[in-house]
């Protein structure tokens, strides 16, 4: 028997301090310190609660010897990766301990804990009383007695023995312990967990689970698989292919994931396998994948697909059917206020929304859904779209994917899109405001943001030839004595056949008449080459100069205009769409 006392690292005090979540999080302490340990397995006796039994963690790993005992797991707290690094000796596994005090998670339901431990012909035992390990004054002084005997050197391995255990809400629970070391340790070849007699497997993940025999062309395959049902993010999801027992390759979904009408979170929670007997000859060499287009691939992906498909759309219904209801649920009075037409179509708009984005918190799509409701409660809502169509995405683009699918993706947008929008009036109004700003700067800018004036138009032609415009775009030979003449903007036909011309002066130019001929000289010319559709004209300068009046302005559909009228009059467009939403 030999007699020892803990060492204590000055850590102690802080990480004694931070609590386990859960008991389970507690007891995968202990699986992750037979894993550091170079377990091949590991095996859990979770007994009945109330029945007085010990939960017992047992594995074959490396043990440790006495010396090892009293100098590295009695010394608390010491950091193991300081120490032997992030690896493993032999089987190179990453290392999962990092604070040095996981031995003592048991305690958090236990009483007394009993460790034996065996390695190199020795075996040692101690007891730990928590009641003592909380008193932290007094743990280095906390005699410990080690009892100490010979075994066969071939033995190795520790058993860790929990009692008295505590019979409230805090006793372990089978099934969520087995979803928390599913998640990280449910792909690990060579480690093998055990659970009550049974070792972890595809049946035990939490969801729906399938079971079924599928026909090869080599043979008879059965497929396992279950579809989480758990938030817990799943270690390599997909299915895995096991040939005579060996793992070929990567999980896989067998093509699914280029299917848009299943979420990659739903496919994210699909985790099996497949076992297969025969046809290694359809495998690489280093058994790093099926070969591509034999016929083992061929067979799998025909037969797996439609079997993985039902079973997710089995789930992803079920759950779609429950948000959808709920949102609907919330915002129930606006939806019975809207025309039926308009009701079924704010019906179809939140089920595309939630299809797309699977599983994202209700919290963050109720805000998308607020501003559809917002947008189809206008009479007019379909201009809405109008005026926000060419507007940047912002941190919701993730959700402007799926309605622009459904060609909505405007509605959702309508508030940021106006923010940007007040930006970038804010940006123009202070070039505009700086002497040294030329015209090209503001034509640059404005080129880029053709929503200032109107969401009906598009860019037909910027600061190119007259010559060119006929020509190119018209398709016609160009008639007159001002070929090289360079309009600033030409936009495309609105809904009303109309174009728009744009003249821009610097902003601190004031504006002549002359500046207006040559604005009304340019309509002229695209008339005389073969437009007979109405153009309108926007001349943009600093002020109206004083050889301008009114009585000047001769031609009809002519706008003379300064920036800061221009800029002023977007700004309010914008603020209404920022008030209707």
């Amino acid at each position: 028997m030999s007699k020892s006392t803990f060492k204590v690292d000055t850590r102690l005090a802080y990480l004694l301090s931070e609590n386990y979540r859960s008991p389970e999080k507690a007891l995968k302490e202990l699986v992750d310190n037979a894993w550091d340990a170079e377990a091949l397995r590991v095996s859990i006796t979770l007994p009945e609660p109330m029945s007085g039994d010990a939960i017992i963690v047992e594995d074959d790993g490396a043990g440790m010897t006495l010396n090892e005992l009293q100098n590295e797991y009695l010394n608390v707290a010491r950091n193991r990766r300081q120490r032997s690094g992030d690896f493993t000796p032999n089987l190179r596994r990453k290392v999962k301990g990092r604070k040095g005090i996981g031995k003592f998670s048991g305690l958090m339901f236990a009483a007394s804990m009993t460790l034996e431990t065996r390695a190199r012909g020795t075996q040692s035992t101690f007891c730990l009383d928590r009641d003592l390990l909380e008193s932290s004054e007094g743990l280095p002084e906390m005699p410990l007695e080690i009892v100490n005997s010979d075994v066969s050197p071939d033995v190795h391995g520790t058993r860790i023995n929990l009692a008295e255990l505590n019979q409230s809400q805090k006793f372990p629970n089978e099934n969520k312990l087995k979803q928390v070391l599913i998640a990280d340790y449910g792909r690990e070849e060579g480690f093998e967990i055990v659970i009550n007699g049974k070792p972890l497997g595809v049946d035990d993940l939490q969801g729906e689970y399938k079971e079924e025999s599928i026909q090869l062309s080599s043979g008879e395959a059965k497929l396992r698989c279950t579809v989480s049902d758990q938030k817990r993010k799943l270690r390599k999801p997909g299915i895995t292919v096991r040939i005579d027992g060996k793992v070929v390759g990567d999980p896989s979904f067998f093509g699914l994931d280029k299917d848009d009408d299943i979420p990659r979170k739903l496919l994210d929670k699909c985790y099996g396998e497949i076992e297969i007997t025969g046809c290694s000859d359809d495998v690489t060499a280093d058994w790093g994948a099926i070969i591509e287009g034999s016929k083992t691939e061929q067979d799998l992906i025909s037969s797996i697909q439609p079997v993985l498909r039902e079973q997710l759309k089995s789930v992803y219904g079920q759950e779609m059917h429950l948000a959808q209801a709920r949102l609907r649920k919330r915002a129930k009075d606006r939806i019975s206020r809207l025309p039926e037409n308009r009701r079924a179509f704010a019906d179809e708009a939140i089920k595309k929304i939630l299809d797309r984005f699977y599983q994202e918190p209700e919290d963050k799509l109720e805000p998308v859904v607020n501003v559809l409701l917002n947008a189809i409660e206008l009479n007019d809502y379909r201009v809405v779209l109008e005026h926000i169509n060419d507007a940047k995405r912002s941190e919701v683009s993730r959700f402007s994917e799926a309605l622009e699918e459904f060609g909505i993706i405007e509605l959702a947008m309508v508030a940021e899109q106006a923010r940007s929008r007040l930006r970038f009036l804010d940006y123009l109004e202070g070039m505009c405001g700086r002497k040294e700003t030329l015209e090209v700067h503001v034509h640059k800018a404005i080129e880029k943001n053709l929503w200032i004036f109107g969401a009906e138009y598009s860019l037909f032609s910027s600061n190119e030839t007259l010559r060119r415009q006929v020509e190119v775009y018209l398709n016609s030979k160009y008639v007159g004595d001002r070929e090289d003449k360079r309009p600033d903007l030409f936009l495309t036909e609105n809904i009303n056949g109309e174009r728009l011309l744009i003249e821009f002066k610097r902003p601190n130019h004031s504006l002549r008449f002359k500046d207006y001929q040559q604005a009304t000289a340019y309509r002229n010319d695209f008339h005389q080459n073969g437009i007979d559709k109405q153009i309108n004209v926007i001349l943009i300068g600093g002020k109206l100069g004083n050889d301008l009046s009114i009585q000047e302005r001769r031609e009809p559909n002519v706008k003379i205009m300064a920036f800061a009228d221009l800029i002023s009059s977007a700004r309010r467009q914008c603020q209404w769409l920022l008030e209707a939403k």
